[in-house]
Order: structure tokens, then C-alpha cells, then sequence
């Protein structure tokens, strides 16, 4: 496959639009309804900031509006760890596929929303993460809820990535009195040269 198809980072690739697979999924597929119609750069912070801190080998991941998965099939491919992406959007799913294909590993989807997990459900992960869902002002209570119920069960790395919205800082500033919570500034110079934060509960 031509690099150009893909950007390399961290060892781990990511498909632009120009990837053969992907344009044959886009030309058999309508419109998407939710966003997660490519790789977001808040994923790539997101990753780098998991390569300073890694997971434990063989860590369970719950990424959570996952789209293509990019940061979810670098903790696969990097740390063995075991995931499942969730989105709204199920129309995500072949790229999802597509993408971990093309790295060599395995990611689990189900298309499902934020509020379908219960605390007992939640128990099982060691991680929790999220790259750019927080992009509309009715998704800072839904995501709080989810939050407060993977504290409950005993989640202790909740990482959410965002390029600094609105509804990320007020979902920021409640973490923080309620669990903990702190933002991290993350710079990257490559594969751009770019400014995100990360919400970092731990």
C-alpha cells in the first residue's frame, strides 16, 4: 500500500480518504450522521500522551465514541490491551474494521450510546477513553453520568481528548470537583503541528 494512503505514527497507521478501502466504503455508504467520518487529530494527542504513560500489557479499553479507532487500535497494536469501540454512529463500523485490519489487530465495536452502560457493565475496564466527542453542549451530561458511573465501578484511567470546545471545558471544570479531574496540555509537531488538551482522571 502507498504511504500516501496513510499518515505513520507511533507505529501505527492512519488511513486518509485517499486509501483504497476507504473510498470504496465511502461510495457504498450515505452521509454519516454523527461525525465520525475520519481520523480526528485530538486521537493522535491522545495517543502520544499514552506513549509517555503507557497501560499495562493486555489492559481492557473502552473507547467511547471510537469512529475510526485510531487511539484504540494503537493501544491493540502497542500494548496488546484488549478493546471495544462504541459509537452512535454505526455507519463507522467497516472503517473501524478497515483500519485495525490494515494495523494488524483486532478492535470490537458496538453500536451503542453513552447512557446504555450501566455501572456493573462498566466494572470490567481498566481504561476509558475518548478523542473529540465532546462537540455539542448536550453531550457534557450524558458524558459527566458516564463518568461518575465508571467511577463507581472501579475505572481508574479515564482519558478524554478535545481541541478545546466549550463543552469540554464545562465537562472539565465538573470532573475536577467531582472526581479529580485535570487537563493536560499536549503539543504535538507531528504528524502536524498541533495543540490539544486531554482530561486526565485517574
Amino acid at each position: 500500500m502507498s504511504k500516501s494512503h496513510y499518515i505513520s505514527y507511533l507505529g501505527t497507521k492512519a488511513l486518509r480518504s485517499s486509501h483504497p478501502g476507504v473510498r470504496k466504503i465511502k461510495r457504498a455508504q450515505q452521509a454519516h450522521s454523527a461525525h465520525g467520518n475520519k481520523v480526528w487529530r485530538s486521537s493522535f494527542v491522545l495517543m502520544d500522551y499514552l506513549n509517555t504513560y503507557p497501560p499495562k500489557s493486555g489492559s481492557k479499553v473502552l473507547d467511547i465514541g471510537c469512529g475510526w479507532g485510531l487511539s484504540a487500535i494503537f493501544m491493540a497494536k502497542t500494548f496488546q490491551a484488549q478493546v471495544t469501540g462504541i459509537d452512535i454512529d454505526e455507519t463507522v463500523a467497516p472503517y473501524l474494521s478497515l483500519q485495525a485490519a490494515e494495523n494488524n489487530c483486532e478492535i470490537s465495536f458496538e453500536n451503542r450510546s453513552f447512557e446504555s452502560f450501566k455501572t456493573p457493565e462498566l466494572a470490567q475496564y481498566n481504561y476509558l477513553i475518548g478523542a473529540d466527542i465532546c462537540f455539542w453542549d448536550e453531550m457534557t451530561q450524558p458524558l459527566l453520568n458516564l463518568i461518575n458511573r465508571a467511577s463507581d465501578a472501579g475505572v481508574r484511567n479515564i482519558l478524554i481528548a478535545d481541541p478545546g470546545r466549550p463543552p469540554f471545558w464545562a465537562l472539565a471544570d465538573l470532573c475536577s470537583s467531582r472526581f479529580g479531574g485535570e487537563v493536560v496540555t499536549r503539543r504535538l509537531e507531528e504528524p502536524w503541528r498541533t495543540e490539544k488538551y486531554i482530561l486526565v482522571i485517574c
